[in-house]
Formats: C-alpha cells, sequence, structure tokens
C-alpha cells in the first residue's frame, strides 16, 4: 500500500470515530458563538456586552452541550486529583510569574522594556483582574483541557494532537485579535504567526499536564495566573511595565513573544519525550 492510501485509510478510520465527530461539532459551535455573539449582541473588552460574555464562556458552554448531547462526562477532569501531583500544580503555579519575571529582568538590563513603581490603583487593579481571569480561565479550560485535549487525545495522543488543539485555540481568540497590538508596534502580520505558535507551545506543556494529572485544574490554575500576571502590569494609565518599541518580539512575556514560546514548547516536549518513554518501557515490558 503506498504512502498517499496509508493516509486515505489512517484518515476514513479517524473521522470515522466518534471522537472525531465530537471535535468538529464542538469547533462548529464555540467558533459560531465567539463571532456571532459579539456581532449579534455587542461588547468588547472595553465595554462588556452579552456578545462578548458568549464569546468568554463559548469554549466551555460548547463543551457542555457537545457533552450532554452524547451523554458522555467520562474524562472531563473536573476532579482536582491533588494527590499525586502536588508538584504539577505547584509548576503550574509558578512557571508563569518565574517566566515573567525572567523577561523582566532581561529587558530591563538590556533597555527592552521600562518599569514603574506599582501604585495604590495598580493594587485594585490586580486584584480586579484576578478576580476576572479566574472567571475567563475556567471558561476556557473547561473547554480546552476539560473537553478538546482529551477527545484529541483517544485520536492522536503525540505532537500532532499538541498542535490541532493549539491551533484551534488561537483560533477562539481572533474575533478580538487586535487587541494584540495594544502593547506593541509591530505588525498583524508578523504578531499574529507568532501568537498562533505561543499557543501551540503552552497547548504542549497544558496537554501534558493535562494527560499526567487527569484534571483540568492544574490548566485552569497556569491560565489564570499568566492572565492575571501579565495583563495586569501592562493595564492602566499608567502601566507598570512598558515595552521598548521594536523589540517587543523579545521583551513580550505573552504567548507571542519568542522566550515564552521557548520555555513553553521546550518544557511540553521535555514532558511528552519522558510520557513517551515510559509508555515504551512498559510496552516492551509487558508479556507478550
Amino acid at each position: 500500500m503506498d504512502k498517499g492510501a496509508i493516509m486515505s485509510d489512517l484518515t476514513r478510520r479517524l473521522f470515522a470515530k466518534k471522537e472525531s465527530k465530537q471535535i468538529i461539532a464542538y469547533v462548529l459551535l464555540f467558533t459560531a458563538m465567539a463571532w456571532l455573539g459579539p456581532l449579534l449582541l455587542g461588547g468588547t473588552p472595553e465595554k462588556p456586552a452579552l456578545g462578548f460574555f458568549l464569546w468568554g464562556i463559548a469554549p466551555m458552554l460548547s463543551a457542555l452541550l457537545v457533552r450532554w448531547w452524547g451523554k458522555d462526562w467520562k474524562d472531563a477532569g473536573w476532579s482536582p486529583k491533588w494527590r499525586g501531583n502536588q508538584r504539577w500544580y505547584l509548576l503550574s503555579l509558578l512557571i508563569f510569574p518565574a517566566l515573567i519575571f525572567g523577561v523582566l529582568g532581561l529587558g530591563w538590563v538590556t533597555g527592552m522594556l521600562t518599569l514603574a513603581q506599582p501604585t495604590s490603583a495598580w493594587t485594585q487593579l490586580f486584584i480586579g483582574m484576578a478576580v476576572t481571569f479566574l472567571f475567563f480561565a475556567t471558561f476556557e479550560e473547561i473547554g480546552w483541557r476539560g473537553f478538546l485535549a482529551p477527545k484529541m487525545a483517544t485520536l492522536h495522543d503525540g505532537l500532532l494532537g499538541h498542535v490541532i488543539v493549539g491551533i484551534i485555540w488561537a483560533s477562539w481568540h481572533f474575533p478580538f485579535i487586535s487587541l494584540l497590538l495594544t502593547h506593541t508596534s509591530e505588525s498583524i502580520w508578523t504578531l499574529l504567526p507568532r501568537f498562533i505558535i505561543g499557543n501551540i507551545a503552552l497547548a504542549i506543556l497544558m496537554g501534558e499536564l493535562r494527560i499526567r494529572t487527569g484534571s483540568v485544574w492544574p490548566a485552569v490554575l497556569m491560565h489564570w495566573i499568566g492572565n492575571t500576571v501579565a495583563n495586569s502590569l501592562l493595564a492602566g494609565q499608567t502601566p507598570i511595565v512598558t515595552l521598548t518599541k521594536g523589540s517587543e518580539f523579545i521583551s513580550s512575556f505573552g504567548a507571542e513573544g519568542i522566550i515564552p514560546i521557548l520555555v513553553f514548547g521546550v518544557s511540553g516536549y521535555i514532558l511528552y519525550r519522558k510520557r513517551k518513554k515510559v509508555t515504551a518501557l512498559k510496552t516492551s515490558a509487558a508479556p507478550a
């Protein structure tokens, strides 16, 4: 059988599976909500309305609808599964702050960003963002790591599965992708590809944590901490961090930054390789 026939047979078998149909239904649902919600019902991050709220809950709501329709709740990962997974929760808690403050130190030393003193107004801003992003991280991750990642893993538990999850995840941001330009002088045409790659790198890391823990909550924790710290440093009339024009691709600590892409991608790949090695050892040790 030639390579084309093999690929055709693989594609046919994949799309014959229940999980493939669930993923397609999920993507169609959240994409429709994410685009039509703001278009028909209005709302932006600056002026929230019902349409913006629908965009925010689209990943979770779509996952719940698909699971409800198929009566399929077995791999939702809603249990914290804390026992035996403390180190993965610790990694989820610390990786974003460590990365962000590492980038801040490098940027400050090299002049690629400037720092200002926090004010009492910033403290209030931080608390407000922490509450807001806790909800949004939960809305997202019940969809991405609570539904999409485990369903994709049943079809392809390798890097390709993570890549597909990352691309789908990035696409949800597209209705408000102009927000990426708020803190940069860079063109969307160079920024957007890196943002997608950054989502893929994060999808590898978060996906591996989901497989190892069997729980969605490490991803919620990582997503929440990352969004809260990063956005609070850049927000407000007098932000704590101002990126120097022309160097944002290095000094950025968001998903589109070069350093975060490398850190998340390498970290995720290491976890992936270790998991595959353990699986191979178990397979070779199993009786024939």
